[in-house]
C-alpha cells in the first residue's frame, strides 16, 4: 500500500474545535430561548461537586442543571440524566449521518463515504444499547436497588454501553480524519466532525458520572 499522507492530530483537533464553536455560535444565534430558572442553592451545589471531575466540568452543569431540583442529592440521578442526555444526541447524530448519506454522502470522495457508513454502523449499534443501559441505572436510584446482587452487574453495564458510545464516536472522528485534510475543511466533512465530537463531549461527561456512583451509599 502507498504511504499514508494522513492530517496530524493537531490538524484534526484544530477542525473539531473550530466547526464545533461555530456550530454552537449558530445555536445561539439562532434561537431565542428563555433561560431555564435558578435551581435552588443546595442542587446547584451538589450538581457543581458530581461534575467537577468530569471531561467538562462547565458543559456537564450547564447541561444539568435544569433537572437539578430533581436530583436530591442522589448521583444515580445526575448520572442518569446525563446518560439520557447523551443517548439523545447520540440519536440526533445517527439521523444526522443517515440524511447526508441519503443526500450523496460527504462530498470528499469514496473513502470518506466508507468512514461515513462505518460511523453509522457502530452509531446505531449503540443506541439499540439505550434499552439496557438506561433501565440499568434506574434500577440503582434507592438505597436498595443499590444494595441488590446485581447492582454491581448494573453498573457495569451501564458503564460498557454508554462507554461504548464515547469510544466509537472517538473512532469515528480518527477515522474520518485520516482520510486526508481535503475532507476535514469539506462541508460535508465538517459537520461530520462536529456531531461526533458532540457525542464524544456528552457521552464522556455521562460515563464520567457513572464512574462516580459508590453503591456503597
Amino acid at each position: 500500500m502507498p504511504p499514508c499522507s494522513c492530517p496530524s492530530l493537531g490538524v484534526v483537533l484544530t477542525a473539531v474545535l473550530v466547526v464545533a464553536l461555530a456550530v454552537s455560535a449558530r445555536a445561539s444565534g439562532a434561537t431565542d430561548m428563555p433561560q431555564p430558572a435558578a435551581a435552588p442553592a443546595a442542587g446547584s451545589r451538589f450538581l457543581h461537586a458530581c461534575c467537577t471531575n468530569t471531561t467538562n466540568a462547565s458543559v456537564c452543569y450547564d447541561s444539568l442543571l435544569p433537572s437539578a431540583g430533581s436530583f436530591h442529592g442522589n448521583r444515580v440521578r445526575v448520572a442518569l440524566t446525563s446518560s439520557t442526555i447523551a443517548y439523545a444526541r447520540l440519536r440526533t447524530f445517527v439521523s444526522r449521518l443517515r440524511r447526508l448519506q441519503q443526500h450523496g454522502g460527504t462530498g470528499s470522495g469514496r473513502m470518506a463515504d466508507m468512514s461515513l457508513q462505518a460511523c453509522l454502523t457502530f452509531a446505531n449499534a449503540d443506541l439499540h444499547q439505550e434499552d439496557a443501559a438506561l433501565p440499568a441505572l434506574r434500577r440503582l436510584l434507592t438505597a436498595a436497588g443499590r444494595r441488590r446482587e446485581r447492582a454491581k452487574f448494573d453498573l457495569d453495564t451501564a458503564s460498557v454501553y454508554v462507554g461504548g458510545i464515547e469510544h466509537d464516536a472517538t473512532l469515528c472522528m480518527d477515522d474520518f480524519g485520516s482520510t486526508g485534510n481535503a475532507t476535514l475543511v469539506s462541508p460535508g466533512g465538517n459537520k461530520m466532525l462536529a456531531w461526533a465530537a458532540d457525542v464524544q463531549l456528552y457521552s464522556g461527561i455521562a460515563l464520567d458520572l457513572i464512574a462516580s456512583i459508590n453503591l456503597e451509599m
